[in-house]
């Protein structure tokens, strides 16, 4: 599984959001997309403002990590931060810098910030941060696995054309409010939400069988659909969550009412185990590496407690994605059923008699989860 958890990513973007924005800034909305590494801000200089620097003699140079394409610079972005897609507020950490360099003199502008929530661009000259460039054109697009975010017209501060100005001993040059150039970024999605799709759920037949002699039967609750009757098949839809493209973070998660019932009507009063809100977490919540997680939300009988996972099953990067239709689907994966699972259902259905067993066949999964 991958390196930082998703739950570490989630908390490291809101310490990322209150501790490291420059004062002033604002905090990415809950309803922001965190970005992931491998994104580039590509910057372009306005066009009349290079030919004025090339008359004069000066360069603008990239710093590394930094490099240029063409008549570009394009500056990696870290994978901290995010844009939320309605007025694409959010904030993103650019590597890399710009250098401005001619006649013996130069200035480098480094630890660059793109933040929409502020619609400006700041960075440290000298050791100052300070807003470099303001903007009142920003837009946000989805685009497949990332998102695309667009600043047109960064106009200079008054404070940053002095400073510049100033060290390039060429004032001259920079005035207050001239057009600097503008700059999109271009990043993959840390994960990418969900916005419907279906779970389907086969039992294992000798589940089902150690359920039956106990006179437990499965009843789908909400809209659950029965597929097949052997082996039993559900198909749960109104699927949510979100996906790391590389299937190491995030979940698909069934919401609303869809739901299987475990009824054991042969007792006085007969006993009930509901499973809402099945679905399969991507991270490595316990077992060998790769493993992904069943979960589901346990309804016990009164007395009882524990919401504990229902099984192990393992992914890997067997789903696929299909870029036109915008979906994900993954091929019929086996689960086992999970050792804390197992002492729920003796306890519910056997008398807390040793009967089902941690790591026995619980079923398949499979599923359809769109994310356009």
């Amino acid at each position: 599984m991958g390196v930082m958890s998703h739950c570490a990513k989630a908390v490291l973007t809101a310490l990322v959001a209150l501790l490291l924005v420059p004062a002033g800034a604002t905090a990415v909305s809950s309803k922001a997309l965190p970005i992931d590494e491998g994104g580039d801000a590509t910057f372009i200089l306005d066009g009349k403002l290079r030919r004025t620097l090339d008359a004069a003699g000066i360069e603008v140079e990239p710093l590394r990590p930094a490099h240029r394409l063409e008549k570009t610079i394009l500056l990696p972005a870290k994978g901290e931060g995010g844009f939320e897609l309605r007025f694409g507020t959010g904030y993103a950490f650019l590597r890399g810098g710009l250098r401005l360099r001619g006649d013996g003199h130069s200035v480098a502008i480094r630890h660059l910030v793109l933040n929409t929530a502020k619609k400006r661009l700041s960075g440290k000259i000298g050791g100052r941060t300070l807003t470099l460039a303001a903007t009142d054109e920003v837009k946000a697009y989805r685009t497949g696995l990332g998102l695309l975010v667009k600043v047109g017209s960064l106009r200079l501060t008054a404070r940053a054309a002095e400073l510049i100005g100033a060290k390039l001993r060429r004032p001259d040059l920079f005035r207050p409010h001239r057009l600097l150039g503008r700059l999109s970024l271009a990043a993959p999605l840390f994960t990418v939400p969900v916005t419907k799709g279906t779970i389907d759920f086969s039992l294992d037949e000798g589940f089902v069988r150690k359920l039956t002699d106990l006179g437990v039967s499965i009843v789908p609750g909400g809209s659950t659909t029965l597929l097949n009757a052997a082996p039993l098949t559900f198909s749960f839809g109104n699927l949510g969550g979100e996906i790391d493209p590389e299937f190491e973070h995030g979940r698909v998660i069934v919401t609303g009412e869809d739901s299987l019932r475990l009824v054991q009507a042969n007792t006085s009063p007969p006993r009930e185990v509901i499973w809402r809100a099945i679905g399969v977490n991507f991270e490595n919540g316990y077992g060998t590496e790769g493993s992904d997680v069943v979960v589901a939300s346990w309804g016990l009988p009164l007395g009882l407690a524990a919401d504990p996972p229902l099984g192990q099953v393992e992914f890997g990067t067997s789903p696929s994605f299909d870029g036109k239709g915008g979906f994900f689907t993954s091929p019929r994966t086996p689960a086992t059923l999970s050792p804390y699972a197992v002492k729920p259902l003796d306890d519910a259905f056997a008398g807390g008699k040793a009967v089902f067993t941690a790591g026995e066949p619980l079923g398949s999964f499979s599923f359809v989860a769109f994310v356009e």
